[in-house]
């Protein structure tokens, strides 16, 4: 037990600094390849800290990382382009994704239509690839096609046009301020409703001429079911006579809701 003890006294007055050697003692024993290393060492240390520091700022000023959804959704309500599309919809889900699209139809400046028409058509497109319940009904809400109580021709025209003019149903009047007109060639079975349309609303035969407009005009074709759960419809926007462009549109019927599910540009002028 005594030579533990003496041992341990012995360790321990090995560490007292009046042992160690003198910084000028350090200096003299180093050579070439000590220094390369020291500087090395030193220089890893600075590149650790510098890299650390500035990518953890990075990180929380572009992802903001700690952000709730709420937060998010009200960044986006100032900013639509804040992240992007696939962001959104990973970082709210479906119910605030869908708050937004509603927000963003209802806001008319300029600056926020340039930014919010392409963030909003690919929303919705990424909604439309999940075949899940929540963006199915989230989708199916914002066309205004979730009451299964209506007839599948109105929810799919109401559909159409929500989704090329958003949930206000609006297109701007001409120069001369003649308001848009919508125009809707049917079956003569289809059971007429509103579809909402923010402007007068005719229904036609297919063959049924129709009087020169007066000012914008939204066409709808018939409907073309290729089966019960799946449709097609043609819809053609004139801004002006010379100035429009035609779309087509195939829906699909998921757990008795109609969303659009492709569009395809057929012409524009």
């Amino acid at each position: 037990m005594q030579e533990l003890v003496e041992s341990f006294e012995r360790f321990w007055s090995s560490l007292l600094p009046d042992r160690w050697p003198s910084f000028n003692q350090f200096v003299e024993a180093m050579d070439p390849v000590a220094w390369t290393l020291v500087a090395l060492l030193i220089g890893a240390v600075a590149v650790g800290i510098f890299f650390s520091i500035t990518t953890r700022r990075t990180f929380l000023r572009a992802d903001e990382v700690e952000a709730t959804p709420e937060m998010v959704l009200a960044r986006l309500k100032q900013d639509p382009t804040r992240l992007s599309p696939v962001g959104i919809v990973s970082r709210l889900g479906a119910d605030a994704t869908l708050e937004l699209l509603e927000y963003g139809d209802q806001i008319r400046t300029h600056e926020w239509r340039y930014k919010w028409s392409s963030v909003r058509e690919e929303l919705l497109r990424l909604l439309s690839q999940q075949n899940a319940f929540g963006p199915t009904y989230a989708l199916a809400r914002y066309y205004r096609s979730a009451d299964n109580q209506e007839p599948d021709t109105l929810r799919i025209r109401r559909t159409a046009l929500i989704h090329k003019l958003g949930t206000v149903r609006h297109l701007e009047p001409d120069a001369d301020n003649n308001p848009a007109e919508l125009r809707i060639r049917c079956h003569p079975a289809e059971v007429e409703g509103d579809l909402g349309f923010d402007g007068p609303t005719q229904w036609l035969l297919p063959d049924e001429p129709a009087p020169p407009p007066n000012g914008p005009v939204i066409e709808m074709d018939p409907i073309d079911f290729r089966t019960l759960q799946d449709a097609e419809l043609h819809l053609h926007i004139r801004r002006t006579p010379m100035v429009g462009g035609g779309f087509r549109l195939q829906l699909q019927k998921r757990r008795n809701m109609w969303v659009v599910v492709e569009e395809e540009m057929e012409w524009v002028s």
